[in-house]
């Protein structure tokens, strides 16, 4: 077994401590649990929610061509495409009488009884002038009333559902109407002369009925998770590396594995290949949980838009790139962090060495998930790219467009950074500073002029 196959062991032995893999388990689960408690309020979201319908017989008009026209009815059409089966109308539309104060205005407190008692928390509610307006040709009221009550995320469908219901009352309506003045054939044109359509260019194909917000949001969705996922793995692995070399440093088995004949190139590439192993690891287990908890959040709240179907979806020779982005780029951050370990002098001032590197992955994180790579300046553009945590989630976007140029030159960017890395802590492992520290540096004291 080679020594570099034996540093590799000793490493992960040591980062995949029962401490870390629990903490990483238990993420995982938690994620899956609130994915799991989402799930259940869309599910509650997509129950039809019942209405109250409040008329006392006004909703009875006669339209001025002398036909009749009945709101329940009008309503219960409207619901009953709608209705599970083995359902009934009655189910969903509770019909309650009103009650007035003294001063007769609607007794809203008497009525918010009825409605609980009856277990819905929207009514439609019409005044005794609704039919006499219509039949006068003059535009009829209609009041809707709602319970509020602090029920989660999707708490205020059902009154979206009572607010949609009255819009089709008011579009059926006035068919009827024109209809009965104009004709059928030609209430389209009375009702909305101008018809539009909408359609979007991507990536130099037209697809209809797709607007760009509807695709931008529903891409955001996609690529939320992986800037969360980069800047926590980043942020946890670079801290155990960091604070690892200031523990073996205070428990002086630094010195020992520096005494053995084992080329500093191989300690140093078996401890960054460890701690890698171990951050993709830890990087995949927090996408695994993290996805039930996207996936139930934008199960029905996105804008609709299936991304393979107008080209942005993944292939399977993507997710290849975005495993090989990933891996280098905590290759990169862990480089960097051996660089950082090998000037802490201990456990404790470790821990404070482990700020830079999370800011250098917070600074992506944000940029990307709030503006992306496409949308933001030059400039920033530069400075992303510098930072080599940002190109895994720049791959996300950079992918789904086929910007396989960006792709490559990430990847090729972050090669040569973490030879650079690995080269550095090399010549310093080499050094005497891992043992004697910065300032009892020769070539340190000499820059310095200290003695």
């Amino acid at each position: 077994m080679s020594h570099l196959t034996n540093i590799i062991k000793k490493e992960l032995k040591e980062l995949l401590t029962p401490g870390s893999v629990a903490s990483v388990l238990a993420m995982v689960v938690l994620f899956a649990m609130l994915g799991g408690l989402i799930g259940g309020e869309v599910e509650k979201a997509k129950v039809l929610p019942a209405i109250a319908l409040v008329d006392d017989g006004n909703g009875e008009a006669t339209l001025p061509d002398g036909s009749n026209w009945s709101l329940y009815d009008t309503t219960a059409r409207i619901y009953s495409s709608s209705i599970p089966e083995g359902k009934n109308i009655d189910d969903y539309i509770v019909r309650l009488s009103s009650t007035t104060t003294a001063d007769g205005n609607l007794d809203h407190e008497d009525l918010q009884s009825k409605m609980r008692d009856a277990g819905v928390t929207s009514a439609i509610i019409v005044p005794e002038t609704f039919a006499e307006s219509i039949a006068n040709k003059k535009q009829a009221s209609l009041e809707q009333m709602y319970i509020y009550a602090a029920e989660g995320m999707f708490g205020s469908s059902p009154s979206m559902v009572a607010s949609t219901v009255v819009s089709s009352l008011n579009s059926s309506l006035s068919y009827t109407l024109l209809s009965g003045v104009v004709g059928t054939d030609q209430y389209g044109f009375y009702n909305s002369p101008i018809k539009t359509s909408t359609g979007t260019m991507v990536n130099g194909n037209y697809v209809e009925n797709v607007t760009p917000s509807a695709i931008s949001s529903q891409v955001s969705s996609q690529t939320m998770m992986v800037p969360l996922v980069i800047m926590i793995i980043i942020m946890m692995v670079g801290s155990i590396v960091i604070s690892s070399m200031g523990s073996e440093k205070e428990n002086k088995t630094l010195e020992t594995l520096l005494t053995l004949p084992i080329k500093r190139t191989t300690i140093v590439t078996g401890k960054i290949i460890a701690a890698a192993i171990v951050g993709l690891v830890y990087g995949l287990a927090y996408m695994v949980g993290m996805s039930f908890y996207m996936n139930a959040l934008t199960s029905e709240i996105t804008s609709g838009v299936n991304l393979s179907d107008i080209g942005l979806g993944f292939k399977g020779t993507d997710y290849i790139f975005l495993l090989v982005s990933m891996f280098l780029s905590i290759v990169c951050a862990l480089g960097i962090c051996m660089i950082l370990g090998a000037f802490a002098k201990n456990y404790k001032s470790a821990q404070t060495m482990t700020m830079p590197l999370s800011i250098l992955a917070m600074i992506p994180a944000f940029v990307i998930m709030f503006s992306g790579w496409y949308g933001s300046a030059p400039i920033i553009q530069g400075v992303l790219f510098v930072i080599p945590f940002s190109h895994p989630m720049i791959a996300m976007q950079a992918l789904m467009y086929n910007d396989y140029a960006l792709v490559l030159s990430g990847i090729a960017y972050m090669t040569v950074f973490a030879v650079i890395t690995i080269a550095i802590t090399v010549r310093l492992y080499s050094s005497d500073i891992l043992i004697t520290g910065l300032g009892q540096n020769k070539t340190f004291m000499k820059l310095t002029g200290k003695k």
